[in-house]
């Protein structure tokens, strides 16, 4: 009789459990619950460690809190340390034994049954949040009370503020409305758009079509220039707004990236955003070359322009453009607003006259755990490492397609839009 092996291994004992996630959630992310610090009111009495002690050892022992007030009396400033509850916890996955879990209520605990006091998770953790208590060895971390802590109803100076999140993001459906708008006008109201069309005395071009149809007739056509200005001047005035709140095709990038919410990765090599001014060139010079606009016949947003109509529809879907290019989502976010559009290219250079400006100050953020705004960036131009670090990342505003999805999604008020010569950024100096 074969000897059966009756062994057991950690998946057995603790299997991780995936993060539970319902259809609304990929449209409306659920509220996100967590302490905001603020420095500026603390004057360090330590009453949140107090009374965080008594719930944790029964008596009042600061070292066994969940929190802890770092003071530098020398500056006169005070910073809390505290669990954030992150929507991707660095904790998590470093714990050998998985006694840290996150739960359905966006909660992350720590199981003392399973807990060997290793200390990885508070090496793992940005903030260090998870806390060893010196006399007991044992693993401390803020649970938020289950929902109502006690640290911000007993701060005397209110520096501790419970907050449950956004409950609803009017940035966000601004834009979706924005979009929805422009691809119902742009695809089946004004035909023939968005290469070329006229409203009355009013004229609109694409700039990348009319820089090829220059280059192929040799002829500058002042209307069709003047008509192209249009879009050139929004882009100096409020950035790449176009890309994100306007063009169908990126609305249907964005429709995409919903239903395919894991992304299998896109190869290094592939990844430079100089790769669209390449595109451009060579779509300019070919058309020079051929005598005709040869970018044109597979652009994507061109192809959705044209499609209006049930018939035209299936013709210009024979050529697959649209959902050969929206595939790329599934490589990574935007791909080709990231690495391949060259009316993305045109704007990103106009942008460099643009005269506003994304910002985020990491001192506003107060945690360096949260990187909300580096998570939900489409275009991933935002630094996370350097956020973690506490410092300011310098938003590339050339490949930003002002969709503010970072300033929607901030909750900490730290991502804003100042004008291109203001210096400061929130939590530094004047804002």
């Amino acid at each position: 009789m074969a000897e059966q092996d009756f062994s057991l291994n950690l998946d057995d004992l603790r299997p991780r459990h995936a993060e539970k996630r319902h259809l609304s959630d990929y449209f409306m992310p659920r509220r996100h619950s967590f302490i905001i610090f603020h420095p500026d009111r603390c004057t360090g009495c330590g009453a949140c460690e107090m009374i965080c002690s008594t719930r944790n050892v029964e008596r009042v022992a600061p070292a066994s809190a969940s929190v802890k007030v770092v003071r530098d009396e020398k500056e006169g400033k005070n910073f809390s340390i505290l669990c954030q509850h992150c929507r991707k916890p660095l904790c998590l996955p470093a714990c050998p034994t998985r006694a840290i879990e996150k739960g359905d209520d966006g909660i992350v605990r720590i199981d003392k049954l399973f807990c060997t006091q290793c200390g990885l998770c508070t090496m793992a953790c940005p903030a260090a949040a998870p806390i060893k208590d010196p006399g007991s060895q044992e693993i401390h971390k803020c649970d938020l009370c289950e929902g109502d802590p006690l640290c911000v109803k007993h701060c005397p100076e209110n520096a501790l503020t419970f907050t449950r999140g956004k409950g609803f993001r009017w940035i966000k459906a601004l834009r979706w409305t924005s979009q929805l708008i422009s691809f119902l006008l742009l695809v089946m109201v004004f035909i023939g758009t968005f290469c070329y069309f006229k409203t009355g005395s009013i004229s609109f071009a694409c700039p990348t079509g009319t820089l090829q149809n220059i280059a192929s007739s040799g002829t500058v056509v002042l209307v069709s220039v003047s008509s192209a200005l249009a879009l050139l001047i929004l882009t100096v005035l409020a950035g790449r707004l176009f890309c994100g709140w306007v063009c169908p095709f990126g609305f249907v990038l964005d429709l995409v990236d919903k239903i395919t919410p894991r992304k299998i990765g896109w190869p290094s090599f592939l990844k430079s955003r100089m790769t669209k001014y390449g595109v451009l060139a060579g779509a300019v010079g070919g058309s020079y070359a051929l005598g005709f606009q040869v970018f044109c016949v597979v652009c994507p947003i061109g192809t959705l322009c044209r499609s209006y109509g049930l018939q035209s529809f299936f013709k210009s879907a024979e050529l697959a453009i649209v959902p050969a290019l929206a595939s790329l989502e599934i490589a990574q976010r935007r791909s080709w607003c990231r690495y391949f559009c060259p009316v993305g290219a045109v704007l990103g250079l106009t942008a460099l006259l643009r005269l506003i400006k994304i910002v985020i100050g990491a001192k506003r953020c107060k945690k360096f755990s949260c990187i909300q705004c580096a998570e939900v960036c489409p275009v991933g131009i935002i630094d996370a490492d350097k956020l973690r670090e506490g410092l300011s990342p310098k938003i590339p505003m050339t490949e930003c397609i002002m969709c503010m999805r970072c300033i929607d999604r901030c909750p900490y008020d730290a991502a804003k839009i100042r004008f291109r010569w203001q210096k400061a950024v929130p939590g530094e100096g004047r804002t």
